[in-house]
């Protein structure tokens, strides 16, 4: 029996044992990441500022706030606030907390967070914590959401800080698409948002193709729309009324094609190695680097395979329409509303003119909500119109 009971009590002090022993060791690497964690704050040097010093910098051509004990300088990005530069204005030289958090000024999230990392300075002399900071209040929610999101994924969603971990920005982009798999790939791009510039290729001759100037829409289509809308007027059965209003039409149509094109075939759902591929091309881009003035207008050669699907449908109709200059006329409007399209595209992300009439500017805001507050809302670029009518506004 007592041989008995030594046995049956063995395995319990085994256990016991091996769990202290487990207990110590994770112990002594929480001991070591935190030393490791030290060691590498005390090597980089972070510049110190007052609250007075940092309440010197309160207008919009010199502003700096403060959230957490970071202290950001956001000079650069005042003009291109999705809400306007209002809503920051009475913050700067500030902790900007109070309005990060409330939603009924001006709706944040993580994009807007990783955003604000960008313009870090230094930190607030003397802060001490006393509540659970902005980031900690962000990803608590973000992690709900993720849950939520999981359950209808089929791929395993991973955290954000796992993801961003996976892809270094400063080097090509392409190399790595393939670590953004399934679903991840879109949550990563839209968690990315304002970054000032990527590289696409690491080979530096395919690089120089991915950028051009805002101007070059015109050298390509003022001549193809001047040639479509004369040869319009000179076809047998036409005149110059009939083919502007045509024109005209097919220039006003141009924002139903725009919120098409953005909806179903820019913002398209893709989880393929292939179909996160294309879509990096065609979008992603764009929404990794919206202030990259040399990639906001859509590249050439993309723009040639619209203007030939544009050219083979109008093509397509019946040779009365044809007689008339009417399929001319249109893609000469369409072409136009695309040209124009691409102009205030680039004006919302790169431009501050005050003259602009109101509207022009709710359209911007618009738009950048697009950007920083859901992608999934807010397609219209030259018209919100069509996401009134089909609840995306």
């Amino acid at each position: 029996m007592i041989e008995n009971d030594n046995f049956s009590t063995t395995p319990t002090t085994i256990n016991r044992k091996e769990k202290k022993n487990l207990l110590l060791d994770k112990k002594e690497e929480i001991l070591e990441e935190e030393i490791q964690e030290e060691q590498q704050l005390q090597d980089v040097e972070v510049q110190l500022y007052s609250v007075s010093e940092i309440a010197k910098h309160d207008s919009v051509g010199d502003a700096w706030v403060s959230m957490d004990g970071n202290v950001y300088n956001v000079t650069d990005f005042m003009g291109d606030h999705p809400g306007g530069s209002e809503i920051v204005e009475p913050y700067l030289g500030k902790d900007i907390s109070p309005v990060f958090l409330d939603e009924r000024v001006h709706e944040h999230g993580d994009v807007a967070y990783n955003m604000l990392q960008r313009y870090f300075i230094g930190q607030v002399q003397g802060y001490r914590k006393t509540s659970p900071s902005v980031q900690e209040m962000i990803r608590s929610k973000q992690k709900l959401e993720s849950i939520c999101s999981d359950k209808n994924s089929t791929t395993p969603l991973v955290s954000m800080e796992e993801l961003q971990s996976r892809i270094d920005v400063t080097k090509p982009m392409v190399p790595q698409l393939e670590k953004l798999d399934g679903e991840n790939y879109m949550r990563w791009i839209h968690s990315q948002t304002g970054l000032k510039q990527i590289i696409i290729f690491n080979n530096s001759f395919l690089e120089l193709f991915t950028r051009w100037p805002w101007w070059y829409i015109f050298v390509l289509w003022v001549p193809i729309i001047t040639i479509k809308l004369y040869s319009s007027t000179q076809q047998s059965n036409s005149s110059y009324a009939f083919s502007f209003f045509i024109f005209s039409f097919g220039l006003f149509s141009w924002s139903f094609f725009e919120y098409l094109l953005h909806r179903f075939v820019f913002h398209i759902k893709t989880t393929s190695y292939w179909g996160n591929f294309f879509h990096f091309f065609i979008h992603g881009i764009h929404h990794l680097t919206p202030y990259d003035s040399t990639r906001l207008t859509f590249p050439p050669i993309f723009s040639a395979v619209i203007a030939v699907a544009l050219w083979k449908g109008v093509n397509a109709f019946p040779t009365t329409l044809v007689e008339n200059g009417f399929n001319q006329a249109l893609y000469a409007g369409i072409a136009c509303g695309y040209m124009l399209y691409d102009t205030i595209h680039y004006y919302f992300h790169h431009g501050e003119i005050t003259w602009l009439p109101s509207k022009l500017k709710e359209f911007k805001t618009h738009h950048l909500n697009h950007h920083y507050k859901d992608d999934n809302k807010n397609f219209g670029i030259t018209s919100t119109i069509f996401d009134i009518i089909f609840g995306t506004y």
